[in-house]
């Protein structure tokens, strides 16, 4: 063996040596060793993502080398990096409960503006010091001139090149959604750190993967992944806003409350079969008004209230995860907008802060306030308050609520997401045997599972029920808009009771039953009901009909998304509906909505800049 490939070996044995304890330190600076304990995943596969993540640290090493071709200045400026990095995201998750990516350097002119004046000479100090060490260093080092050294830029091509490929859409994602049972390669790419549609958010990625490779995936992800939309100008854009005038004369006394409660799964069930009890939900069914046609089926909550809060459209953007992979930089919303006319704006969840990224995205949303479980209960309390199957009851969340509506010098709108009738439903979390199952050919499990959502369901009925007798008490004007998010995932209970009529429907789901969840209306004041009352509204249509008829006047944004509605009965995946009243061409109309889309979600946001600064949030 030459004196270079031993040298080389060394070389890399020491390079993966150091990412194996960046990773492992990493994740103790974020409070994570699941790699040892984890049970919900096999060992196999968490040691495969811990190796992923050691890989893309090790070939960032390799690459550090490359470009600076000593030993030792190379370990100090990576060993810099990982330091400062993870320093960052600790203080911005400290003072925003939001983690550092890659978007904030981006703000580097606002972080000089409000930034303290100790911590600014404090970081140039930290600088110049940097600087220093790195030419006392580079000084006593001599430069690599081996032909090894190609081999150090070699190691990050071909790992970062495999990573973009096996994250990219159009490759292993697709091809893994279509199998019945996952292959090992799909249990590879599954494993791959994955900054897109991964509903667990930043802050647990970064405790699964460690900061640097959640970092550095995340970059990758920008550069390479994310779609262009150079061609959509502000022109454009402005075109599609008309600037109605709003009437002057609003004022606070005069603004109704506005509280959607989006129930976790909660569904028609009688659906399922006509043995199921009919009156299970009374007080829902009573107030109910049309159906909700969710983007998701059995999952997906975020891109449920997605629609709901921003009139996007996750379809034309190929069911991508927004919250987690767009939602980084203000964006404008419903809350936005009735914070603009004098509305107090609180999101609501009775779990945790950074699942969905919600801590960021509510932020960059508008919302004054986001209460989770965090905010709602103590730690040392919490238990109390855990159902069997590991999520908090909705208690939490309509006590949250009704605190918030103490608060009368101002409208208050409430976007409030339950979480207590969570698949999965294998557990006793609210007693056995509430429904007696009398369909026959059924599994015990499936029996526990349908008295386990069914009782839910019965919940999240009295849940609405008491809200409404709460509000009845309150002076001010109020309207509740109650849905659930999506379809439960039932899983077997679906395959027993033939919901399916065959595995081709089960798996491309083109009929809009597999997406039309229960829409019920309360107000204590008189509301334009026919508005609502249609066969079905689209999550993506669903707030310029709420606020249309809660009499509340449309900002321009909302009068496109209502002038798309006009054209568009729905834009979905089970199919791009038109409307025969529309008195535009509906090609022109679909075009300029998918246009919104891109500017809003992949481009320069001009829908922001146009709209947004006569808001006072």
């Amino acid at each position: 063996m030459s004196y270079f490939l031993r040298s080389f070996i060394k070389q890399q044995i020491l390079f993966l040596m150091i990412a194996f304890f960046a990773v492992f330190l990493s994740r103790i600076v974020n409070n994570d060793l699941s790699f040892a304990f984890n049970i919900q995943n096999s060992l196999l596969y968490s040691f495969i993502q811990y190796f992923i993540s050691v890989l893309i640290v090790f070939s960032f090493i390799n690459l550090i080398y490359f470009c600076v071709r000593k030993l030792k200045l190379s370990l100090f400026i990576f060993t810099s990096i990982l330091i400062l990095l993870n320093f960052m995201n600790i203080k911005k998750q400290e003072y925003l409960s939001a983690s550092f990516t890659p978007t904030d350097f981006l703000l580097f002119k606002e972080t000089l503006i409000s930034a303290p004046i100790l911590l600014l000479i404090s970081t140039a100090i930290s600088i110049f010091s940097f600087g220093c060490i790195i030419y006392f260093i580079s000084k006593k080092e001599v430069i690599t001139k081996s032909k090894s050294i190609y081999f150090n830029l070699a190691i990050p091509l071909v790992v970062l090149s495999l990573f973009i490929f096996m994250n990219s859409q159009e490759n292993f994602s697709a091809y893994c959604e279509k199998l019945e049972t996952s292959s090992k390669s799909c249990i590879l790419a599954s494993a791959i750190p994955k900054t897109r549609n991964n509903w667990i958010g930043d802050h647990e990625a970064i405790k699964t993967y460690g900061f640097l490779t959640f970092f550095l995936s995340k970059s990758l992800d920008n550069f390479f992944v994310q779609k262009s939309s150079s061609h959509i100008t502000e022109h454009q854009i402005s075109s599609l806003y008309e600037k109605n005038n709003l009437p002057t004369n609003l004022s606070p006394p005069e603004l109704p409350n506005i509280i959607f409660v989006m129930s976790e799964s909660h569904w028609d069930a009688t659906r399922l079969d006509q043995s199921i009890p009919k009156d299970i939900t009374p007080t829902i069914n009573k107030h109910q008004v049309s159906s909700v046609l969710s983007p998701s089926f059995g999952g997906g909550t975020a891109n449920v209230e997605f629609e709901v809060l921003t009139s996007l459209n996750t379809f034309l953007n190929h069911n991508e995860l927004a919250y987690t992979s767009k939602l980084d930089r203000p964006t404008y919303s419903l809350a936005s907008y009735l914070n603009s006319i004098g509305y107090n704006s609180t999101a609501m969840h009775n779990n945790g802060k950074y699942f969905y990224n919600r801590s960021t995205v509510y932020h960059n949303l508008g919302f004054h306030r986001f209460i989770s479980i965090e905010n709602m209960i103590s730690l040392k309390e919490r238990s109390k308050y855990i159902n069997q199957a590991g999520w908090a009851t909705d208690d939490l969340l309509y006590n949250s609520i009704r605190e918030q509506l103490k608060n009368t010098d101002q409208p208050q709108f409430i976007y409030a997401i339950s979480v207590e009738n969570h698949p999965m439903y294998s557990d006793d979390r609210f007693g056995k045997d509430h429904f007696k199952i009398t369909k026959e050919g059924i599994s015990d499990s499936t029996k526990q599972a349908l008295n386990t959502y069914l009782t839910g369901m019965q919940r999240a009925d009295e849940k609405f029920k008491g809200l409404i007798e709460d509000v009845k008490q309150l002076d001010r004007p109020t309207i509740i808009v109650f849905f659930g998010d999506h379809l439960p995932n039932l899983q077997q209970v679906y395959d027993e009771y033939g919901f399916f009529a065959s595995t081709q429907e089960k798996a491309e789901k083109k009929d809009v039953k597999f997406f039309e969840t229960p829409l019920a209306v309360w107000a204590n004041f008189p509301i334009e009901r026919k508005t609502l009352q249609e066969p079905f509204i689209p999550a993506h249509f669903l707030a310029p009909r709420i606020l249309s008829a809660a009499n509340i006047p449309l900002s321009p944004y909302y009068s496109f998304i209502q002038h798309v509605n006009s054209c568009y009965k729905t834009v979905h995946q089970t199919g791009i509906q038109p409307q025969k009243s529309c008195d535009t061409s509906t090609n022109l109309v679909l075009q300029q909505y998918k246009d919104m889309n891109m500017d809003v979600l992949n481009g320069k946001n001009f829908t922001y800049k146009i709209l947004e600064p006569k808001a006072e949030i």
